[in-house]
């Protein structure tokens, strides 16, 4: 919702209107009251607001979506607040921070959200499908209610069944934490023995690094880290870049492949590195504490990772103390695989033979 935000506002000065109404983007992006789109309608800005008609699909981002008009077909939205006081005559699915409907959903309402509520003027016509923190149910719901919620208050109608899991907040159990405890410790171990088989230079190899060199690991880590969000931030700002260059030069389509590229650049940027961090930076540190309890024989190196990484599990499970062994563990890991990789000594070079006796 944000990067569209900020997309938005950045590409269009005032709302821009294409394809004869069918795609809006701009700062505020508005549907009067007197307007119908008879058309689908795809728009994004940092508000959206529709009090007209758009007699099909709705698609909309931004930071806040308000629909008070009516809408044909479905409702998809991806915003930080939406608000629904109209009529909606399909299905409507929304991601977002705040939901609030106080209008009526033809067909099925599904939410994802950190706030969800249904006012008492609210009505669903099938089901109510959610996953959030917080729900209130006042209105009515003519089908089914399934959902999992942090909070659920419920003084309205449902007219089938309800299933709702209410997620309890407080602190787990000791089973909890042992059966978290576990499923970390497979985890971390499947994917450190997976790249021990494929790439032991990752976990060997980085292992030796942090052995040799503590604590330029530990500073190359915090930069690694830090680096990270400096990389991201640079990803959207070209993209930004590009998108205004692109917007004013009227080429619609290398915007859109600029965007879609940039996102997908992010994801697998950011899946990478939640990947290093949260599973090879262990493997790295457990291999190590591992080959100083059963020694450095290639042998015996699966044995090492195996055992290293249980105490890394048993380190980062002790209460409030874990979440500091586990930052220092993860830059630690983080900095050894960088210098592993990205200044490992060069090859000495060899020996100049020596000059013929005359």
């Amino acid at each position: 919702g944000g990067l569209v935000v900020l997309l938005g506002s950045t590409v269009a000065f005032a709302q821009e209107i294409r394809l004869g109404g069918k795609f809006r983007t701009g700062r505020e992006v508005v549907v009067a009251a007197d307007e119908t789109v008879t058309t689908d309608l795809y728009a994004s800005g940092a508000s959206v607001t529709i009090e007209g008609t758009v007699e099909g699909d709705v698609v909309a981002s931004g930071g806040n979506v308000d629909i008070s008009g009516s809408v044909g077909g479905d409702v998809l939205l991806g915003t930080g607040n939406a608000d629904i006081s109209g009529e909606v005559t399909g299905d409507a699915r929304i991601g977002a921070g705040r939901v609030l409907v106080s209008g009526s959903i033809g067909e099925d309402l599904s939410v994802g959200a950190g706030q969800t509520t249904l006012s008492s003027a609210g009505t669903v016509g099938e089901d109510f499908l959610f996953g959030t923190g917080q729900t209130s149910l006042h209105g009515a719901v003519e089908g089914n209610v399934v959902g999992s919620t942090g909070d659920y208050n419920r003084t309205g109608t449902i007219g089938g069944t309800e299933d709702v899991n209410v997620v309890e907040r407080g602190e787990p159990s000791f089973g909890d934490r042992v059966l978290y405890a576990v499923q970390r410790f497979v985890a971390i171990a499947l994917i450190g023995l997976l790249l021990l088989w494929l790439v032991p230079r990752a976990v060997d190899g980085s292992a030796e690094t942090l052995r040799r060199r503590p604590w330029a690991s530990l500073g190359v880590g915090v930069l690694g880290a830090f680096g990270f969000i400096v990389l991201i931030v640079l990803i959207f700002l070209v993209m930004i870049l590009l998108s205004i260059a692109f917007g004013l030069l009227q080429l619609s389509t290398l915007l859109g492949v600029t965007v879609f590229g940039s996102l997908t650049l992010v994801t697998v940027v950011t899946f990478l590195f939640w990947l290093l961090v949260f599973f090879g930076a262990q493997a790295v540190v457990g291999m190590l504490l591992g080959r100083l309890a059963v020694g450095t024989e290639a042998s015996r190196r699966w044995l090492a990772l195996i055992l290293g990484v249980l105490i890394v599990v048993v380190l980062i499970s002790i209460p409030i103390a874990g979440i500091v062994l586990g930052i220092l563990i993860a830059l630690f890991g983080l900095g050894a695989v960088i210098l592993e990789f990205w200044s490992r000594r060069r090859r000495e070079p060899e020996p100049m033979p020596a000059p013929a006796a005359a």
